[in-house]
């Protein structure tokens, strides 16, 4: 009896031709892909070195200036408000006005802008009490509007053994705001020349301004509202 047999590929054989087939038809359809969604962009752009600073002479050494001994600032305490006794109530009971007329450390200008007050013209605003001292009392925060001579005055008044004395004069381009963070006061000018912002902390005798790498977390300090003038000696307002 004749038998046949089947011909073909061995099992194994059968399996590599049908992998063979798979992993061409996946080539296939890579390359399609490839040409169809992406473009050859050409040459990758130069990139550029960072800019570096230059100096002009770099072999030069800036003198250092002499050392003053004390690298602490001085401070001096503003003269008390005469003929204004502290009531009981405190500050919150002193007429504003009469405080402004009676104290020596107010220029004549803003004393003679008080017989505007109270009026329409009056350049006074309303006062504000905020603890700045840290000793659980509320000092005064006074601020009078002078628009002849396009400056805004404030001044802080602390009640201290029955008198009352100023712990800040600053001097502002007219319309400085302020507000407080924590003890601190912060004084803030906007004008032509932008805006400046100056921070005021008690050091016990005065409101002095804080440097600017005092407080890296607060407010910002920078040029000063007041133009440069300060608690310290050198204060100068106007006549």
């Amino acid at each position: 009896m004749l038998r046949f047999h089947r011909t073909g590929l061995p099992r194994t054989g059968r399996a590599a031709a049908v992998a063979l087939a798979a992993v061409t038809a996946a080539a296939a359809l890579v390359s399609c892909t490839s040409h169809a969604g992406v473009r050859d962009g050409g040459p990758a752009p130069t990139l550029s070195p960072p800019v570096r600073a230059s100096p002009l002479w770099p072999q030069y050494e800036p003198p250092v200036p002499p050392s003053t001994g004390d690298p602490s600032p001085t401070y001096r305490q503003y003269e008390a408000v005469p003929s204004v006794a502290v009531p009981a109530d405190g500050l919150r009971a002193v007429s504003v006005p009469d405080l402004l007329d009676k104290d020596p450390n107010v220029p004549k200008l803003v004393r003679a802008a008080l017989t505007d007050c109270p009026g329409a013209r009056c350049g006074l605003r309303k006062p504000v009490f905020r603890e700045l001292t840290g000793d659980g009392q509320d000092e005064l925060v006074v601020a009078f509007d002078e628009p002849n001579a396009s400056l805004t005055l404030v001044q802080v008044y602390r009640a201290s053994g029955g008198t009352v004395r100023p712990i800040l004069i600053a001097w502002g381009q007219l319309g400085i705001t302020g507000e407080t963070f924590g003890h601190d006061l912060v004084i803030t000018s906007t004008g032509r020349d932008g805006r400046f912002t100056t921070r005021y902390r008690w050091n016990g005798t005065v409101m002095a301004a804080v440097a600017p790498n005092d407080d890296p977390a607060g407010p910002t300090a920078g040029p000063g509202a007041d133009s440069g003038h300060s608690s310290a000696p050198e204060t100068r307002t106007p006549r």
